[in-house]
């Protein structure tokens, strides 16, 4: 019996420059790592491909740049003997945005997912402002025109909260500030569409039940510094995501990793310089609550069965 896991992540999330990192390991045997490659199904050109922009630290191109490949990497634990396959279905992030914005899915993807025992699931570590608060946000707003209402300063929609009423939808809209922008789905924060993934999960068309979840927290470099572990990153960045997590065990057990698949930011040429010295799988970080390495396969070995 062979496990099988899925990938899911939005677009940018790291998952095609894991699987770049990660075919590169198994392939190379350059580290020691608990999984080894049996076989792999998918195109060998493109696994090529991508390790080896990977390898000399080219931008990885992303799957909606390569068109639509399923690739599959079969697996061996070295210790238990157990197998597993790894999917990477032909879906760009950009397919998961859709299942957001437009509530709809492929369904092959459905197939795929009631077929799955664990996921990966990408998060990129390069939020920006999608932690911010409401205070912050507000704060970034830029300043409203000086011909509001009365000319005191105060912004212009502050009195529709009494002078509203008994007003038209039209004559509501006429008083509205110009720059306004009409909420729409696409606007959407990334850990809102990570929940809205995640609970979809739990409701037809696919199969509730108990998974396993390992969240990836990718470009997990940009965090040094921070002092924060990826739980408590998770907690801190996207404290909604965390939420639903903890609150949602009957459906999920998880665990949290930090994982630099690239090592360093592309555009820090000294940072880059510095790596190329090292052995291509030892740049890699990984890091999870069994600790600190280079074995990307770990997250694959918490969500195998025990053997």
């Amino acid at each position: 019996m062979e496990a099988k896991f899925l990938i899911m992540g939005l677009p940018a999330s790291g998952k095609t420059t894991f699987l770049a990192a990660l075919w590169h390991v198994v392939e190379s045997d350059e580290i020691d790592c608990r999984l080894h490659l049996h076989r792999y199904e998918g195109d060998l050109a493109y696994l090529n491909q991508i390790a080896e922009a990977w390898r000399t630290f080219e931008k990885v191109p992303r799957t909606s740049q390569v068109g639509d490949i399923d690739v599959k990497l079969h697996l061996v634990d070295r210790e238990t003997g157990v197998k597993a396959a790894a999917f990477f279905p032909d879906l760009a992030g950009e397919t998961f945005d859709v299942q957001v914005e437009d509530r709809r899915c492929r369904p092959e993807f459905v197939d795929d997912v009631g077929h799955g025992e664990g996921i990966l699931f990408f998060i990129s570590a390069d939020v920006r402002g999608d932690t911010l608060s409401v205070v912050e946000l507000n704060a970034m707003m830029p300043p409203l025109a000086a011909d509001d209402v009365g000319g005191t300063g105060a912004p212009a929609t502050a009195p529709l909260a009494h002078s509203a009423e008994g007003l038209s939808g039209r004559e509501t809209a006429d008083i509205a500030p110009p720059d306004a922008i009409e909420w729409e789905p696409k606007l959407v924060p990334a850990q809102v569409r990570v929940v809205q993934l995640l609970s979809d999960l739990q409701r037809a068309p696919f199969t509730p039940r108990h998974r396993r979840l390992a969240v990836m927290i990718s470009a997990w470099d940009l965090t040094r510094g921070s002092g924060l572990g990826p739980d408590e990153w998770l907690a801190t960045k996207m404290p909604l995501v965390d939420q639903f997590l903890r609150t949602n065990g009957q459906s999920f057990e998880h665990r949290v990793y930090g994982v630099s698949a690239q090592g360093v930011r592309l555009d820090d040429a000294a940072a880059v310089g510095e790596a190329a010295m090292l052995t291509p799988s030892r740049r890699i970080e990984i890091v999870g609550p069994d600790g600190t390495g280079h074995d990307l396969t770990s997250p694959l070995v918490w969500l195998m069965p025990a053997g």
